[in-house]
């Protein structure tokens, strides 16, 4: 009898938990602070929103989603309108991401990862080809909150942008940026 309460016990609790890591994320025009405020209560996650963040987001979901995919698809709809994710430390902020760009994005010489979808500064180190010529061919594929730049004393890119697109850029710098040699 004992063993029967305390399964019971275990597998209610498991159920408790495993309730608490998914959440219903079915929203059409749903304004984002209602949203966020949602993904909070949800996650336990701290924000810190800036007063330019207004708009709607449509999320469709048929089944509840796992914590962190909520996240993604939040951070995604943020990005649709112009806003982005800051991480620092057990807060995120959420911001204009032209402002974002300008002043506390990651900074990395790896592409960052795509998702969670933000901001980030790239700084490319390239072996073959000019930064100019690289920066010339290319700048017109960031987003329009991005920016390239070339830095010719170390032969390097600088290039801010959400991560979907500089993981995009990686691959076609990955193709360009190839010794003459293998170019044949």
């Amino acid at each position: 009898m004992r063993f029967a309460i305390v399964f019971c016990l275990l597998l209610s609790a498991s159920t408790v938990f495993a309730a608490e890591t998914k959440m219903k994320l079915n929203a059409v025009n749903k304004d984002i602070l209602s949203l966020l405020q949602e993904y909070s209560k949800a996650s336990g996650q701290k924000f810190i929103i800036d007063s330019t963040v207004r708009g709607k987001i449509t999320l469709l979901n048929q089944d509840d989603v796992p914590l962190d995919e909520a996240f993604n698809q939040i951070a995604e709809g943020l990005a649709l309108n112009g806003f982005t994710i800051i991480k620092n430390e057990n807060i995120i902020s959420v911001r204009n991401a032209r402002s974002a760009q300008r002043d506390n994005i990651e900074v990395s010489e790896t592409v960052p990862a795509a998702k969670p979808q933000r901001m980030a500064t790239w700084i490319v180190n390239l072996k073959y080809a000019s930064a100019e010529t690289i920066q010339q061919q290319l700048r017109l594929l960031t987003s329009s909150y991005g920016e390239m730049s070339a830095y010719s004393n170390t032969n390097q890119i600088i290039i801010s942008d959400f991560t979907g697109n500089l993981q995009r850029i990686s691959e076609m710098i990955k193709k360009i940026d190839v010794s003459a040699a293998a170019k044949k």
